[in-house]
């Protein structure tokens, strides 16, 4: 039994505050990617207000409701034609406060919201964070998301994977900042191995879309990547500074095959939640 599906991650510079830009730059970057056959296009984190606000006003100015708003209803005009999904970052208009989102998109409209639970930084300002984490059948699979920071906490990725998610998507904004080490000599960031190993422990594949550029300071170290179930790369690192589009041919059964480690293993029915306890040692 085979479920092949084409995904995409694509790796752009989002312009902050320039909404009509980067609604363009999200149908053009999808509409790409499903002419080389892509069913699956992940796009970047606020794909489309941009990242760094100067101020309330801006960031409120930029939001947008995803049931009747101009990224979506784009979006879904160019999945109606190719009949492909796309999963994009937004910030999310939610009567008087916003939330850094990601929309699922498909031919059949808006078909899921997830609200970033761990929120970053500055983001703290402007967002209010999730409070569950969707998962969404689409006709080849059974997907869920994360954004950005979210990966470096376990429990999400690993309770949508236990809900049967064989594929998670990551739209991220990965920075430069903090004096942390960006890449390493191969062009792997650190959000990258984060991936890897989330999809290696999960039997999940990754779909990673990160951004390029620099907005008002703050830098953005592209390196997208796309991950097999079994934790291994199956496209990028994309480049650290150039527009780039990811595209991957997997299959959707070998999350499954993944996560039989053995004939005798199995990642997700060893575990053992009722042993995870701390015994103090006198």
């Amino acid at each position: 039994m085979s479920r092949p599906l084409r995904v995409a991650a694509a790796q752009y510079e989002p312009r902050v505050g320039d909404l009509g830009h980067n609604r363009a730059e999200a149908v053009r970057w999808s509409q790409s990617a499903m002419e080389q056959g892509a069913r699956l296009v992940v796009l970047p984190e606020l794909a489309s207000s941009g990242y760094v606000f100067d101020d309330e006003a801006e960031a409120q100015r930029t939001a947008e409701s995803p049931a009747d708003g101009p990224t979506v209803g784009a979006l879904r005009q160019l999945c109606a034609r190719h009949d492909a999904y796309v999963i994009a970052g937004i910030n999310e208009a939610d009567g008087g406060c916003r939330h850094n989102s990601a929309v699922v998109v498909g031919p059949e409209g808006l078909m899921a919201t997830y609200r970033k639970l761990h929120l970053y930084y500055n983001e703290k300002s402007w967002f209010e964070p999730g409070a569950d984490l969707p998962i969404v059948d689409l006709p080849f699979g059974r997907v869920g998301m994360v954004i950005c920071f979210d990966l470096w906490f376990p429990e999400p990725a690993r309770a949508l994977a236990l809900a049967g998610a064989e594929l998670i998507a990551v739209p991220t904004n990965w920075v430069a900042s903090f004096k942390r080490t960006v890449w390493d000599d191969r062009g792997y960031c650190q959000g990258d191995y984060v991936a890897m190993a989330t999809a290696a422990q999960n039997g999940a594949f990754m779909v990673c879309a990160d951004r390029i550029g620099e907005e008002r300071g703050m830098r953005f170290i592209g390196a997208s990547i796309i991950v097999g179930a079994d934790g291994w790369p199956v496209a990028g690192p994309a480049s650290k500074d150039a527009e780039e589009l990811l595209i991957a041919d997997i299959d959707l059964d070998d999350a499954q095959a993944a996560r039989a480690r053995t004939p005798r293993n199995n990642l997700h029915t060893d575990r053992r939640p009722e042993a995870y306890r701390v015994s103090e040692v006198p």
